[in-house]
């Protein structure tokens, strides 16, 4: 044993005699358990001291208000554009989600409403908007021959594609910093992905919990309730789901956006991009529909759409459901407790691999 090691096992005894938490006593009990089996990770690291070197390291405090370069035109540009951005991609947001609803439910107004409404013509100039920006980013970084971080060149770009998509944006140069109202320039880490997904824990179960009474009204009372207050309810409805759509979708963006691990955050959150992919596969088909003269295609098209839409409600509400779920005590604890043990599981697997990787690479020297 080395006197580095000696040292560390001396502190870690006298760390042990002091604690008195039984749940890190249990983990320290459970490696000791395996200790026999991890011996061959001993001599491991001898051979290879990066598996002992500190990595990712967390951040859980948020850090708000920061101070962002300035030296270039282009990081100067980025600073003073991005609260603007960040309200307009709002704005395309709400005109993305009553567009898609009005596709959604009623494409035999699709051309009217392409060629003719006033929604689109809003929502092409507002993406005009973005084209300029990109164009002055790429002069500007060519001007000053500036850098562009790539992580955040590629979002830029999918944004021309989809502009509310822009919501998330960071930092041109310092891909790190993004910008939100109430936080101004801030670090995205584990503190902010934190504070953020509390804040949007509860409107977002009242915003879910909406999509019962629209079930409810269109299944089983929509001529009932339509009598009762003299008025065609579908405009109502459609509001209501738009803006249940528009809720969703800016909650996901933000969050991924944000996210240090975003294919992580992704799979966890796949109810919620289905709810928002839903409208856009049903707008895929109504364009194909266009194309086709044939009735029959026509109301087979009709009828998909219809199951689309009807998927939606139901994936809405069993994100309700899950999230009504997250705030019983019981339930998280669980949850968590499985989660914990899922991890304790795959920790133990990837030591075996690296366990069997250094026999192999032992083997092949000999």
């Amino acid at each position: 044993m080395s006197e580095d090691d000696a040292k560390r096992k001396s502190k870690l005894l006298d760390e042990l005699s002091a604690c008195d938490n039984p749940y890190i006593l249990q983990q320290v009990e459970k490696i000791l358990s395996r200790q026999s089996q991890l011996r061959p990770l001993a001599e491991m690291a001898k051979t290879f001291p990066a598996i002992l070197k500190e990595g990712y390291r967390r951040e859980k405090a948020v850090k708000r208000n920061l101070s962002i370069p300035r030296k270039t035109a282009l990081a100067r540009y980025d600073s003073y554009v991005r609260p603007f951005f960040f309200f307009i991609s709002q704005l395309m947001l709400m005109l993305a989600a009553a567009i898609l609803n009005i596709i959604s439910y009623s494409p035999e107004n699709l051309r009217v409403i392409l060629f003719q409404g006033m929604l689109v013509r809003i929502y092409l100039i507002g993406w005009l908007l973005y084209f300029l920006d990109f164009a002055m980013v790429l002069y500007l970084a060519r001007r000053a021959g500036a850098k562009i971080a790539m992580g955040e060149f590629i979002p830029r770009m999918l944004s021309l594609l989809f502009p509310p998509l822009r919501l998330g944006s960071r930092h041109i140069q310092k891909v790190e910093l993004t910008w939100l109202p109430f936080y101004g320039w801030c670090k995205c880490n584990e503190g902010l992905q934190k504070q953020l997904k509390h804040r949007f824990s509860i409107p977002m179960i009242v915003i879910a919990l909406l999509i019962i009474p629209v079930l409810l009204i269109e299944w089983k009372f929509y001529d009932e309730v339509s009598a009762f207050l003299n008025t065609d309810l579908s405009f109502l409805l459609d509001v209501v789901q738009a803006f249940i759509w528009m809720a969703f979708a800016f909650e996901f963006i933000l969050m991924f956006s944000i996210s240090t691990d975003k294919m992580d955050y992704a799979v966890k959150n796949w109810v919620d991009i289905l709810i928002i992919l839903l409208p856009f596969i049903s707008f895929i088909r109504t364009m194909r529909i266009i194309r086709i003269a044939r009735l029959s295609q026509l109301a087979r098209g009709y009828k998909l759409r219809g199951l689309l839409m009807k998927a939606r409600e139901g994936f809405i509400f069993a994100s309700f459901f899950k999230r009504i779920l997250t705030l019983r005590p019981g339930f998280q604890v669980n949850n968590l407790k499985k989660k914990l043990e899922k991890n304790q599981r795959e920790r133990e697997i990837l030591e075996e691999e690296l366990m069997e990787l250094y026999e192999t690479l032992r083997a092949q020297q000999q």
